[in-house]
């Protein structure tokens, strides 16, 4: 059997550097070549082996010629590429963004795997993808996980995978999204009762190796895999979001604010969300609406029946295990971090 060529999109974001240590690992006996496509530089901060050989192609996957040149003799697209929920009140309008790297990005891609017979895709979409309206971001999400079903019949052969929150080493959007809501209540933000919010999360390396499981499945049947959309979950039990947070913001620093009532949370949302639309900036850093309603208010559940029977799937990393090691990993570089500017600051430059 020849060896795979695999595209990996949105290859400078946490989850795809997570896939590429796992293929590097783990799928040495199939797949020959990587290439990494990003619009941003691509920055490796995970240890591994270099067994593959990678190629990094940096470019807008909209820009369809270029996207031609990278997936040429390719046989396999990993589309981690997507704009994720914006969580916070911003001076930024992101609807526009959600279209553009949400739908039109996946229009090029299907474009020109087409033109370049690309056999195989594996996508990753959001398991939280038809949130109410409000912005441009469910309905994004909604069609740019609709557009390889409409698209692959005969075409090429696709499983759609849908994640709840991914976490890992390297994980930035969430985190970056709690430190500005604490910076603004000056402390961690509690809600009283246990009740509401209770969410899923799967750890970035089970979530690669899902996504090498749904290649060789293609692989091995593609008339029994093409068009299923799975559900990727480490477990199906939920934990609620401030408790799964909660240690990275104090590794940040951050303490414990006494707690508050759903109810007056509910209603500090409201009036931010009343301050943006009469253009006020005193909303932005904190949650939007829908953002506090998703986080805060809802239990969000899902079953990894399909998961486990379909693809035959078991995660390789605990989760437990898996959350200590991103903690740890996350202090260390937070401490490197205060680091840095105190010895630029405290240390003169020698002379002569």
């Amino acid at each position: 059997m020849p060896l795979e060529v695999v595209a990996i999109t949105g290859a400078s974001g946490f989850l795809a550097q997570h896939l590429i240590a796992y293929l590097q690992n783990n799928a040495t006996d199939v797949v020959k070549e990587i290439r990494a496509v990003d619009r941003k530089p691509f920055k490796k901060f995970l240890d591994f082996p270099s067994v593959i050989p990678i190629k990094h192609y940096e470019f807008d996957i909209c820009n369809e010629l270029h996207l031609e040149h990278a997936l040429s003799s390719c046989t396999t697209v990993f589309h981690c590429a997507a704009k994720s929920f914006e969580f916070v009140h911003s001076e930024q309008n992101f609807a526009d963004q959600y279209w553009h790297d949400n739908v039109n990005a996946t229009e090029s891609l299907i474009n020109v795997m087409q033109t370049k017979l690309v056999r195989r895709l594996i996508f990753v979409g959001d398991a939280f993808s038809m949130l109410p309206a409000g912005d441009n971001y469910g309905l994004s999400e909604y069609m740019h996980q609709s557009l390889p079903s409409n698209f692959m019949l005969g075409k090429f052969d696709a499983i759609i995978l849908r994640p709840p929150f991914i976490f890992g080493e390297g994980e930035t959007h969430l985190i970056s999204m709690a430190k500005k809501v604490c910076s603004k209540y000056g402390g961690i933000p509690i809600i009283d009762g246990d009740d509401r919010g209770n969410h899923q999360f799967i750890y970035a390396g089970n979530m690669a190796a899902i996504m090498e499981r749904s290649m060789r499945c293609l692989m091995k049947d593609a008339a029994k895999y093409n068009g299923e959309v799975v559900l990727c979950l480490d477990r199906t039990t939920c934990m609620t979001f401030t408790n799964f947070i909660m240690p990275y913001m104090e590794a940040s620093g951050f303490r414990r604010c006494d707690s508050i009532s759903y109810l007056s949370s509910f209603l500090m949302a409201a009036y931010h969300s009343l301050l943006s639309k009469i253009g006020s900036k005193q909303c932005f850093g904190y949650l939007t609406l829908t953002a506090h309603r998703f986080l805060n208010g809802w239990t969000v559940g899902f079953s990894n029946r399909k998961l486990r029977l379909l693809l035959d799937f078991i995660p390789p990393f605990d989760q437990s295990e898996a959350m200590k090691k991103s903690i740890e990993w996350y202090e260390e570089n937070e401490t490197t971090k205060r680091k840095q500017p105190s010895v630029v600051a405290g240390e003169r430059p020698k002379t002569g």
